[in-house]
């Protein structure tokens, strides 16, 4: 009896993919960094960001996948049909593609490359290990492309997932302090914490673009004339894929931040500068064994491995159908070298930027590039909804009425959000 059950199960995870990608992509630096920081600056007075940024963000994250499997196409695609100008929106966002790849995979880079030099070197930070991330991830996707990304980033986060719920089971806080999941408060010097994780958690929106080529190449047949019971078939599979991926994002965020919460606040253990890997693997040490700093370090360093995978493969991919999309008469010849050329440009300009300042707080850069993401949320989220309710012909395949309540709400959620943020930031507000 088991043998089947194990058969099925295995099938069914062979079939996850781009959800899991969602995740990896999420559980990098908004949960690595930001969680963590949250608690150990403010205990548990910000843990209703959490849930919130996850409500409300959840449909900019679901019309990805959703809008891939109803029409076999990607965002980019309805992006170009949008009213105005032909391909104002794609223009716009083509822009802050080639801005944001370079600052977010330098970000996520010099996590990446903190936790590596934690573990197994003796400089703070270096350039070397920056390198050895950029080079290897490079390697990795001339070799296998999609499938290595797919097959390497499940086992990546099987391993953080378990890992991180060792330790939480036994140092799970007082049931008092779950109040705060949906009792808000801004602590006083939170808000440009706060704009960072309303900006970056679980990740930023422009990763739903990428879901949905990541759809795609996933389910390739997609593309092909599909019966209305095959293309229904994939399109469950892959909102279970997205969900189960979107539940692990939550999960994660959550318990990181009630770990420092309940160890780090109060103490000089910091979650400030490139020792934070360190001060967080110092929680699972003290609680269950000086064997669990490699446990720990091995899935905090495999979570911003793949999300590094994860950012180059997905920022190259949105750039390399965005401008094919603008200019279809270079799209067979040349979508596969812009691919490439966008993967070697924003590795080249990374690691420069990281080697020119190898010097500064990584955490503090992510927090810059997390609070650039904020601010285009609002275009991605209205560009999501405006696809998915206007361009899918099928009302099944469509949102339903609550779906689009939610939505609405969390585009007015994300923009006012935006808008007090970038007051804090500029000091408009104090």
């Amino acid at each position: 009896m088991s043998k089947p059950n194990i058969k099925v199960t295995f099938s069914f995870f062979s079939r996850l993919g781009p959800g899991l990608l969602l995740a990896a992509t999420s559980i990098g630096a908004s949960h690595l960094v930001m969680s963590p920081k949250a608690g150990w600056m403010f205990g548990f007075q910000l843990l209703w960001l959490v849930p919130l940024t996850h409500l409300f963000k959840y449909h900019a994250f679901e019309f990805g996948p959703r809008y891939a499997a109803a029409t076999g196409e990607s965002l980019i695609a309805g992006y170009i049909r949008m009213p105005g100008p032909r391909g104002w929106a794609l223009w716009i966002l083509l822009f802050v593609t080639v801005a944001q790849g370079i600052g977010v995979l330098a970000g996520v880079v010099s996590i990446a490359a903190a936790v590596l030099s934690t573990f197994i070197g003796h400089e703070p930070f270096s350039g070397f290990y920056v390198i050895l991330v950029i080079g290897t991830v490079l390697l990795f996707l001339v070799l296998g492309g999609y499938n290595w990304l797919d097959f390497l980033n499940k086992i990546m986060m099987t391993v953080l997932f378990f890992a991180t719920i060792a330790v939480f089971v036994p140092a799970a806080p007082n049931l008092t302090e779950f109040k705060h999941f949906v009792i808000p408060s801004i602590p006083v010097g939170s808000m440009a914490l706060i704009a960072a994780i309303l900006g970056w958690m679980p990740t930023g929106i422009d990763v739903s673009i990428w879901h949905s080529l990541w759809t795609l190449e996933k389910h390739r047949e997609l593309t092909s004339v599909q019966t209305f019971e095959s293309r229904w078939k994939i399109f469950r599979l892959s909102l279970t894929d997205m969900r189960l991926g979107y539940i692990l994002s939550f999960v994660v965020a959550s318990v990181f931040l009630m770990l420092a919460a309940v160890y780090l606040h109060g103490t000089s253990d910091k979650i400030a500068d490139a020792e934070f890997a360190g001060n967080l693997a110092k929680i699972y040490t003290d609680n269950i064994g000086s064997w669990m700093y490699f446990v720990f370090m091995v899935a905090a360093f495999t979570a911003m491995y793949s999300t590094v995978y994860a950012v180059m493969d997905g920022f190259s991919r949105a750039f390399a159908e965005m401008a094919s999309t603008l200019f279809p008469s270079i799209r067979a010849k040349w979508r596969m070298k812009l691919y490439w050329i966008f993967v070697l440009s924003t590795a080249a300009f990374a690691i420069l930027i990281l080697l020119a300042f190898q010097g500064n707080n990584p955490v503090t850069l992510v927090l810059d590039v997390a609070f650039i993401s904020l601010c285009v949320a609002p275009l991605y989220y209205g560009l999501n909804y405006y696809c998915v309710t206007r361009f899918i012909k099928e009302e099944r395949f469509r949102p339903g009425t609550l779906a689009r309540l939610v939505a609405l709400s969390g585009i007015v959620v994300v923009l006012v959000a935006t808008l007090i943020c970038t007051a804090f930031k500029f000091g408009i507000l104090k």
